[in-house]
């Protein structure tokens, strides 16, 4: 474990009450294997394995010691040394390209990145055995899959503002629909720009009747109860992204990606000219 750095305090497990920290485990998939190599492989057999895997690299193991990594990063590196068929020499010429970089599956993923950025993969350990690698782009899915609702739900609001913005071109008409859809929620201290209002705003203003039928009937298309189910759906979503609760899944983001573009394609229709069509 000496080749961590030393700065890395890895936190407790799970089991001991810290599921909610992004560490190493989070990003192991479950029922994965580990698929190793001898060192006498040859590099033929291993770049062979390696494509049938879509592995960039792959451990090297005699028994239970790990003799390195293998990559594909290592054999460019020999062939432009001018190693002489490279196909045919045996993995365990080529580990002295990568020094294998050893994690706990309790480590945090935050604490990993530099590791990361100066190592090709991170080969995650136990006290005994060799538990799974971990390469960057594993770590840039996960955390794909942790930040997307946040990056659809900020795509949404910002469209969903241009929309309005685009529907609204004067002051007065911005000042009369804000008076319709917030008076009551604001009295007297309305609020005076966009960038100052909620998502629940947005909705407020646009579901009120007589600002869908001036405003936003022809920019927003279809009719109020469409834009307005939308939008709903969106705002609990919302709620519980912003929230931490853990009960969002597929058909809340596949309702998020349709709002997306919903507002994407009418932002498209609105700011279209006669010349593009």
């Amino acid at each position: 474990m000496s080749n961590v750095a030393t700065s890395i305090v890895p936190l407790p497990t799970p089991e001991q009450g810290l599921a909610h920290f992004h560490v190493v485990n989070s990003v192991i998939q479950d029922g994965s294997e580990v698929v190793t190599v001898p060192p006498d492989m040859s590099a033929q057999q291993a770049l062979a394995l390696m494509r049938e895997h879509g592995f960039s690299q792959v451990p090297v193991m005699k028994g239970k010691a790990i003799l390195g990594v293998f990559s594909y990063r290592a054999f460019a590196l020999e062939v432009a040394d001018g190693a002489e068929l490279a196909l045919d020499l045996p993995v365990e010429e080529f580990l002295n390209h990568d020094k294998p970089v050893y994690v706990l599956t309790s480590e945090t993923i935050i604490d990993l990145i530099d590791v990361l950025d100066r190592s090709d993969s991170l080969l995650v350990s136990g006290p005994d055995e060799l538990i799974a690698i971990v390469t960057p782009m594993d770590v840039l899915t996960y955390l794909h899959r942790v930040a997307e609702s946040f990056v659809l739900i900020g795509e949404i609001e910002l469209s969903l503002r241009k929309l309005i913005d685009i529907s609204l071109p004067d002051l007065e008409s911005f000042q009369t629909c804000v008076r319709n859809g917030l008076e009551h929620k604001y009295n007297d201290k309305l609020p005076a720009s966009l960038a100052s209002m909620t998502f629940d705003d947005y909705v407020a203003i646009l579901r009120h009747d007589k600002n869908w039928k001036n405003n936003f009937k022809s920019v927003f298309g279809g009719t109020r109860n469409r834009a307005r189910g939308k939008l709903e759906g969106v705002r609990k979503i919302r709620n519980d992204v912003f929230h931490f609760r853990p009960n969002t899944d597929n058909s809340d983001r596949d309702a998020l990606v349709a709002c997306r573009n919903w507002l994407h394609l009418r932002i498209r229709i609105a700011q279209a000219t006669p010349e593009d069509s």
